[in-house]
């Protein structure tokens, strides 16, 4: 039974320590030079605002409006302003280390997105990133009868750098999707048609392609 007890009491510390960190808690205490246009009094505001069933709206630092969009345990939304997003997702690895994905997007108009990950304590993870997808990762392989057509659709958008990540508010499942705004409306008709996102999920150890 004392054996039982010591085995409770560690496992209920590690818990403390290492299993449940929430979004929360790494929300404010987050560096501002992540946020710059928050303060830590913004961040703090938006919880309690969401928390207590209010518009999670405040004033940032270009005097625009910010927002809290999505709370969960393990995952956060925010419009920054007009032109800017985050989310933020804990993920889980297999030596119980939680890790910190940031993603910032900026619409101009066209959707572009930053990557990076970080330990709880807000220490880059230079080591983790995504997988780097080029332009034809974008494009399925067509039918011969629509080859020629696809590989025009593909010239027309190997200019286009601009690549938006979105992450799974649920599980650890991310999303990368080709901007295409910046085309001209008979070139995007035709990227549409053969455009697909591409899908990573991270197993505790790396992202596989879905």
């Amino acid at each position: 039974m004392k054996k039982l007890v010591v085995f409770l009491i560690f496992a209920f510390t590690q818990c403390i320590y290492v299993h449940c960190e929430s979004i929360t808690n790494v929300f404010m205490a987050m560096p501002d030079s992540l946020f710059p246009l928050l303060t830590e009094k913004n961040r703090h505001d938006m919880i309690d605002f969401y928390n207590n069933h209010m518009e999670a709206k405040v004033r940032n630092q270009l005097n625009d409006y910010a927002r809290l969009d999505t709370l969960t345990d393990s995952y956060i939304h925010l419009t920054l302003s007009k032109a800017s997003t985050a989310e933020m997702k804990l993920l889980q690895t297999d030596d119980s280390m939680q890790v910190v994905a940031l993603i910032q997007t900026v619409s101009a108009p066209a959707k572009d997105s930053r990557i990076r990950f970080f330990n709880t304590q807000w220490q880059q993870l230079y080591w983790l990133e995504l997988p780097t997808a080029s332009v034809h990762d974008f494009f399925a392989q067509p039918a011969d009868s629509v080859a020629r057509e696809m590989d025009f659709a593909q010239r027309s958008v190997d200019d286009m750098r601009l690549i938006e990540v979105a992450v799974s508010p649920s599980e650890p499942l991310f999303t990368l999707s080709i901007a295409l705004d910046e085309l001209e409306a008979e070139e995007k008709k035709l990227a549409h048609r053969y455009v697909r996102s591409l899908r990573y999920r991270w197993t505790g150890t790396e992202f596989i392609r879905e």
